[in-house]
């Protein structure tokens, strides 16, 4: 193998390789559980988003 055949092939082998690595963290996050919950924390998210600038608030669109 030449140094030609690396500059060529080296790039995708180590996007191959990244890849390969983000997809074992994605298996490993969601057997961990680490995705566990998602919905419910954005749901509380948007539920405080709601209260905090809900229908009858003053905003700045509101103001003119």
């Amino acid at each position: 193998m030449t140094n030609y055949d690396f500059e060529v092939i080296g790039p995708y082998a180590i996007a191959l390789l990244m890849s390969i690595g983000a997809v074992c963290i994605f298996i490993w996050g969601v057997l961990s559980g680490a995705f566990h919950g998602a919905d419910e924390a954005a749901i509380r998210f948007y539920q405080v988003e709601m209260e905090n600038d809900g229908p009858g608030k003053d905003t700045e669109h509101a103001r003119g």
